[in-house]
């Protein structure tokens, strides 16, 4: 049975969320979105990975950004839908047990609104259908250390060569969000504690993590002629990655505004193309499997 959402939108997205039911329970993974070439492959590979780990649930990926679903739709004809209309769309489907998991890194403004508002209204609009919901990636201290772990062995060649590893997080602003913020400042504590004292972190949108402060903290631990290693601390290697992280020198751009690569090449330290790892904490195996851990513990709390 194939079902669709309705929308009050004119966005083609109301008509991406295409539900073809073929068994009684169904995952959403949510995520925020790209309209990069290469974090599609990071969502399929996550997909395909849940997939896996739930054989018993037809499993569908949903978009927040209503910007990249648009972009992403102009460029390839492939439209995604908002979690509104996917979990619309599989109430009317008729499912006895609905899933969602979060592809979020941080309990923060995205999370939230998934959280309070379309789960909350989708459990007041189908009250007679068990609904679950798996928190972002990193929550607990056990999060942080099985992430943190899993950086640091994804990086060890290049920790064991004397590099540096600096980790861009994307964060939210500092006044609404604290709480969530200090998953990037736990999971830096963890790495430069317990794995090497040579991996950092930093945001782009965290007031007190921001460039500046992994600068400073480089200062105080590395040699200044250190090679830095730049990759996302983000589900995908998106926009921020490839601009934000990972971008070229634009001089339309004051020096503050430049890309990490080229303040820390300014800043006396070693950044080439080569050290920027443009791969997202999807594309990691053994970090997919926590929020995949995340999904099975909503379950088991719930039975």
């Amino acid at each position: 049975m194939c079902f669709s959402g309705c929308s009050s939108d004119d966005n083609e997205s109301q008509d991406a969320a295409v539900v073809v039911k073929t068994k009684d329970k169904a995952l959403l993974l949510v995520t925020f979105g790209s309209t990069w070439d290469e974090p599609q492959k990071t969502y399929d590979g996550m997909l395909d990975t849940f997939k896996k780990e739930f054989p018993d649930a037809d499993v569908y990926l949903s978009f927040t950004s209503t910007t990249c679903i648009t972009r992403w739709g102009a460029k390839t004809g492939e439209y995604y839908a908002t979690p509104d209309l996917w979990l619309n769309a599989i109430g009317k489907a008729g499912y006895k047990d609905v899933m969602v998991q979060s592809l979020h890194v941080i309990p923060g403004e995205e999370y939230t609104l998934l959280r309070d508002y379309y789960v909350k209204n989708f459990k007041k609009a189908y009250t007679s259908i068990p609904v679950v919901l798996g928190e972002p990636l990193l929550v607990s201290d056990e999060d942080i250390k099985e992430v943190g772990d899993a950086l640091y062995t994804a990086f060890k060649p290049q920790l064991e060569k004397g590099e540096a590893v600096a980790f861009m997080g994307h964060g939210n602003p500092e006044s609404s969000y604290s709480n969530a913020n200090m998953s990037y400042q736990k999971i830096k504590t963890y790495m430069q504690t317990k794995c090497d004292k040579k991996m950092f972190v930093g945001t782009v949108d965290c007031e007190d993590m921001l460039i500046g402060a992994v600068i400073t903290d480089l200062k105080n631990t590395v040699a200044s002629n250190t090679t830095i290693n730049l990759t996302p601390l983000m589900s995908i290697a998106g926009d921020h990655a490839n601009n934000d992280m990972a971008g070229d020198y634009d001089k339309a751009e004051k020096a503050e505004d430049q890309s990490w690569k080229v303040q820390l090449n300014a800043a006396g330290y070693k950044v080439e193309n080569s050290n920027c790892i443009l791969k997202g904490l999807g594309d990691y195996p053994a970090v997919v499997n926590v929020w995949i851990r995340h999904l099975n513990e909503a379950i088991a709390a719930q039975e």
